[in-house]
């Protein structure tokens, strides 16, 4: 127990690092970070499709199609014991642009505090489904809390079968998980998105960028790991 309990105080002391605001990176520290980036790209792809092929998590293509705006956490972790918990991720957001196309992606931070007797430790592929693009374009200005800010709901799951296409947006988020591990009571409600300023430079080799440059400034798709994610949404794109 004491061992499990070790695992769990270092994870809570990576999720607390990682929710810092990073100081100035040197060419080394960007060149590290964009490195993790692509990864996370290419994670994100596993994780959407590892959702997409579970019949019991299965996003409806139809609300895909509906939506202006995606995040994708890939493994983000959970994990608690006693009166604290606490969760984070790095994960990717990206906007379907005026024209219908899915843009380039900018990185975010999950990070979430919680109270309340629990224990446990979770590992969580995340999509947030978002009705209103505005919503992902602000992120950069200002961390938004979830079911706080803007209300976001467990998302309806389909089976691939044409009454998916009746099914409607009605949450400004709607969110989706696959799971493995044990947590009692796991929930998005009280998570905090945040702009990850200095992947974004690190990736796009770009200081100060945000949001509408990243959107709509540099072209797209920006390299290899980001059209193979469009591409990966566009096939279940209904």
């Amino acid at each position: 127990m004491k061992s499990i309990a070790n695992i769990l105080l270092v994870a809570m002391l990576i999720i607390s690092v990682g929710n810092l605001r990073a100081a100035p990176a040197n060419a080394y520290e960007k060149s590290v970070e964009k490195e993790k980036a692509e990864k996370t790209l290419v994670k994100a792809v596993i994780a959407l499709d590892n959702i997409m092929e579970d019949p019991e998590n299965r996003i409806p293509e139809s609300l895909i199609n509906e939506s202006e705006g995606i995040v994708i956490f890939p493994r983000a972790i959970k994990v608690a014991i006693g009166a604290w918990g606490g969760q984070g991720g790095r994960g990717i957001a990206m906007i379907r642009k005026e024209d219908g196309t899915w843009s380039n992606p900018f990185f975010v931070t999950l990070g979430e505090g919680s109270l309340g007797i629990q224990i446990g430790a979770q590992s969580s592929d995340i999509i947030l489904l978002f009705k209103h693009r505005i919503d992902i374009l602000e992120i950069d200005e200002a961390e938004i809390m979830l079911g706080g800010d803007i209300s976001v709901a467990a998302g309806p799951h389909g089976k691939g079968s044409s009454s998916d296409t009746d099914i409607k947006f009605e949450s400004e988020i709607y969110s989706y998980s696959r799971s493995k591990g044990l947590f009692a009571g796991a929930s998005l409600a009280g998570g905090v998105l945040s702009y990850n300023e200095m992947v974004n430079e690190s990736l796009y080799d770009k200081d100060e960028i945000n949001t509408e440059d990243i959107f709509y400034g540099i072209e797209t798709p920006y390299n290899d790991d980001v059209n193979n994610l469009i591409e990966a949404l566009n096939m279940y794109d209904d």
